[in-house]
């Protein structure tokens, strides 16, 4: 079911990001930092357990978790907080900071590419990755 999730994805565009950072209250030097990022995004699924990476040449930021239960999770903003994610339908995990329900992040996946929309505060960015 959710086989075609699994790979790597390789950094393509982004759309608005730096805005977005900003409201999510990170600071300049660190948001500067990651808009200039193209991470390359794994994806792992075994079984209920789905593994999601991000990997730059300076670091790699990678949170597991399972689908519909609560974790832990710094994004890499230095801030940590809780998260549940959840499949829609067979191709799009969403997720969701449980003490604030309209920051999300959404990882929609197509035979070729994976779009991850960010919103945070009523700002929102994209960012494009082909399948390698």
């Amino acid at each position: 079911m959710m086989a075609q999730l699994n790979g790597r994805y390789i950094f393509d565009q982004d759309d608005n990001y730096e805005a977005y950072l900003k409201a999510a209250d990170v600071g300049m030097i660190q948001r500067t930092a990651m808009a200039s990022t193209k991470p390359d995004i794994l994806v792992d699924v075994k079984e209920d357990q789905i593994t999601i990476a991000e990997v730059t040449t300076l670091r790699t930021i990678e949170v597991s978790f399972r689908l519909g239960q609560e974790y832990k999770h710094d994004p890499g903003t230095g801030r940590s907080a809780s998260y549940v994610t959840v499949l829609q339908g067979d191709d799009t995990l969403a997720t969701t900071e449980v003490d604030d329900p309209t920051a999300s992040t959404i990882y929609k996946f197509t035979n070729d590419s994976l779009v991850i929309t960010l919103t945070t505060k009523g700002v929102t960015a994209t960012r494009t990755f082909r399948r390698a």
